[in-house]
């Protein structure tokens, strides 16, 4: 890179200032608005109003719904079927069924040069992220202060699109907004990753609502597959840094859940999980990384006992993920080995590795050792999980592809020496 060229970290603060400008366009709109709804039926005076802002902000601002506004008590304006999108482009950035924004007085009698804001709700909000993320990009350098909002933010029913993922039944309640204050609020939606469901509620806490560096998150995370389902109640802390490159970053990031796996008609499984490491939010397929990443599990029955490190990537709709660790033991409730190899407390190296579709339908790479055998393989999870739900009753030979070998093991008082096993779960014929 040479002298001249911008740093690439000038990307991000160049959205969050017009992210607050945007804001600030907003209420002194809405501002000027009720000032001249006295003398113009209010859909004139609003239509009128956006074709003096629209090419200040670069935006094309629509509406087909009525248009309503209320002077007592607090000032509100409402509008109806609203659509956003950037000047010249043909896909909308934000659509809205609903849009209410509140001023106090004070705001409208200055003419927006005293800011604040009382409430904003958004019904059904519709955002595409990318078109919204290009116009923030294409923005020039902007300065401008977050105004304040006293009796909070709302939404209802909305969707955010990422491209290969999005959420839907998107839900905010934020009570307050202040730039140099903690905040609270309560998230909640379904996020959608090809066969992947993921609803969550979640209470959110910043430091502050600008450049805030400590988050923490508390409340409940599901994950839903065709093979089964995994609930947790998890408990985050992170610690957000300036990274070098666009997007956002927190460093340490540590969760904590108690989980519990339920498998198609099995009995639920539950399990304590702890990951601590470094954690990026980005675009293309760096959007999301978990690099370092150190994982814990303490289990009962199925679900052994785990320490691993190693790294997580999901992007363009895959998924990239390696673990090397430890089992602490073979667990109970799995298919006892053969003598010598089932002494008990043995600690037992592994490692895997998953490289597919974020359905996970592609094979696990598995690898794991004992002091006197090792097993070189590949295993379907889908497969695994329903063998470890169906593990008192069903086969005791897990569906695993590769080779076991063993220098020594006894079966029936017969005493093998150089034991080589193939294991063949014609997943491969199976496969398209």
């Amino acid at each position: 890179m040479s002298a001249d060229a911008p740093a690439p970290a000038a990307r991000v603060p160049r959205r969050q200032r017009w992210l607050r400008l945007l804001l600030i366009a907003l209420v002194a709109l809405v501002a000027l608005a009720l000032l001249v709804q006295i003398l113009l039926q209010p859909e004139r005076a609003l239509r009128l109003l956006l074709g003096r802002l629209e090419p200040t902000l670069g935006v094309r601002i629509e509406f087909t719904g009525d248009v309503e506004y209320r002077l007592r008590g607090t000032p509100q304006l409402v509008v109806r079927d609203v659509t956003v999108a950037a000047a010249g482009a043909h896909a909308p950035l934000l659509q809205a069924e609903r849009v209410l924004l509140s001023l106090p007085w004070q705001t409208i009698r200055s003419r927006g040069a005293d800011l604040s804001v009382t409430r904003i709700e958004l019904d059904a909000p519709h955002v595409q992220l990318p078109a919204l993320l290009d116009w923030l990009d294409s923005r020039p350098p902007g300065d401008g202060k977050m105004p304040p909002i006293t009796d909070g933010v709302r939404i209802v029913r909305g969707r955010l699109d990422g491209g290969s993922w999005r959420v839907d039944d998107l839900r905010l309640d934020l009570p307050a907004l202040h730039a140099g204050r903690a905040i609270d609020a309560q998230l909640a939606g379904t996020a959608h990753l090809q066969a992947l469901q993921l609803p969550f509620d979640l209470h959110v806490h910043a430091d502050r609502a600008v450049d805030a560096r400590a988050l923490q998150a508390r409340g409940t995370l599901a994950l839903l597959h065709a093979s089964g389902r995994l609930d947790t109640t998890l408990q985050a802390d992170g610690t957000r840094i300036d990274a070098d490159m666009p997007g956002f970053a927190l460093a340490p990031l540590r969760i904590a859940a108690q989980a519990r796996w339920q498998g198609a008609d099995a009995a639920p499984v539950p399990f304590v999980l702890g990951l601590h490491g470094a954690l990026r939010v980005g675009e293309g397929p760096d959007m999301l990384r978990f690099a370092p990443l150190g994982i814990a599990v303490r289990g009962e029955g199925v679900v052994p006992d785990v320490l691993a490190a190693g790294h997580a990537r999901y992007g363009g709709d895959a998924v990239d993920a390696a673990l090397e660790g430890r089992l602490a033991h073979w667990p109970q409730a799995w298919p006892p080995l053969p003598a010598p190899l089932d002494v008990a407390d043995v600690p037992m190296p592994f490692s895997l590795r998953y490289d597919g579709p974020a359905d996970a339908s592609a094979p696990l790479a598995l690898h794991i050792a004992h002091p006197q055998a090792r097993f070189e393989g590949e295993a379907r999870i889908a497969a695994m999980l329903a063998w470890l739900d169906d593990i008192a009753t069903g086969s005791p030979v897990p569906p695993l592809r590769g080779q076991l070998t063993a220098e020594r093991v006894e079966v029936a008082g017969a005493v093998l020496e150089g034991v080589e096993i193939e294991f063949d779960d014609g997943s491969a014929e199976a496969a398209p």
